[in-house]
């Protein structure tokens, strides 16, 4: 071969490999800001194992904040605005009537982790659930869960009579309704706008998980932690796909995909705890435990609202609403049989890839 026929070859052969070594790139949004455990390790996880399963054909690139708004999210990753987001499915309850419902019952169980998982396996194996992703053009992935619920305030809540007249800040109507039970005026503000939101008087706290102390820079306004542990946020699905982006995935492409959104949220129901124990060193916050009258005030809505729960979601168009709610409780009592105090996070992101995605056939899976 003379010398210029294997220049033009090798130029050829460059040019043939190009496309197929240039990574495919998802674009995300995760949609809390910079320092929320969503930005800071389920998302780079994600894209981490998204590379190492895929031998580098496909990666993300995350935007903490700004492209797609939580209440704007439905609609983004349908239209194909960002291809993976955040989904806060108590947003959106006339969309995902089913796919909500582990939200009404996010009082159910006692840790993250198994709750998380729970709520994933409900989700993806529930096909009214799965049915309201595929109308949406969505494709669900999982779901991650916060640290218990707590008061965090501007002023000491030390007892019921002192949470009255308080603008308190909440994520889903479960939790609007104990406030609003204890006297307390629930209002709906995403959390990305906590610090604005407290700094102005807008509102004297906020109905969440101790986390959020260090994602939204809390430190230095609140003053008051009252420990209600009044269960999770379980509504968060972390890592929904827009179905356009899952078109152009092979169905092995699709497998690596979920497997490594197991990966970030465990990574993140880890990072979730390690923030709300961080936040308990921050100096001038006081750490309230709940006096009889919270504690009173909490079991009695927790009965009610248990009792009242099939009757919330049938209003909401869920059909044989409390065998639905059996088969959650059932899957919360599974998970925390599943899940042990020595697991990693690499465990618990191998067990729920193994226990629900590896059981789905990815040809079909969301479609």
């Amino acid at each position: 071969m003379t010398g210029k026929l294997a220049t033009l070859a090798l130029a050829s052969a460059l040019w043939a490999a190009g496309p197929a070594a240039q990574a495919e790139t998802i674009r995300a949004t995760s949609g809390f800001g910079p320092a929320h455990v969503l930005a800071t390790d389920i998302y780079p996880e994600i894209a981490s194992r998204l590379e190492a399963f895929t031998d580098s054909a496909w990666t993300l690139r995350d935007t903490p904040s700004g492209l797609v708004a939580p209440n704007e999210m439905s609609a983004g990753l349908r239209d194909g605005v960002t291809e993976m987001g955040t989904l806060l499915m108590p947003y959106f309850p006339a969309e995902f009537p089913d796919a909500a419902l582990p939200s009404e019952l996010s009082i159910v169980g006692r840790r993250n982790l198994a709750i998380s998982s729970a709520v994933t396996e409900y989700v993806a194996t529930c096909a009214p659930c799965q049915a309201e992703f595929v109308r949406n053009g969505q494709v669900y992935l999982g779901t991650d869960a916060t640290p218990p619920y707590n008061l965090l305030t501007t002023s000491p809540v030390r007892r019921v009579t002192d949470l009255q007249g308080l603008r308190i800040r909440t994520g889903a109507p479960l939790y609007a309704g104990l406030v609003d039970a204890m006297g307390g005026e629930a209002t709906q503000i995403p959390s990305s706008e906590l610090f604005e939101s407290l700094s102005q008087g807008v509102i004297d706290g906020t109905f969440s998980g101790n986390h959020e102390i260090i994602a939204n820079r809390l430190g230095d306004i609140i003053t008051s932690v009252t420990e209600m542990e009044e269960g999770v946020f379980n509504g968060s699905a972390a890592a929904t796909t827009s179905q356009i982006l899952w078109l152009r995935m092979t169905p092995e492409e699709r497998a690596a995909l979920a497997r490594a959104a197991q990966y970030g949220i465990a990574k993140g129901l880890f990072g979730y705890r390690d923030d709300a124990a961080a936040a308990r060193d921050i100096a001038d916050i006081e750490f309230i435990p709940m006096d009889e009258t919270l504690a009173a005030a909490k079991e009695a809505y927790n009965a009610e609202r248990l009792a009242a729960a099939a009757g919330i979601l049938a209003d909401r168009g869920v059909k044989d609403a409390q065998a639905k709610i059996d088969r959650y409780i059932a899957l919360v009592e599974k998970w925390e049989g599943l899940i042990t105090d020595d697991m990693t996070y690499e465990d618990l992101a191998e067990l729920r890839y193994a226990e629900i995605f590896a059981k789905r056939d990815m040809a079909a899976y969301g479609l």
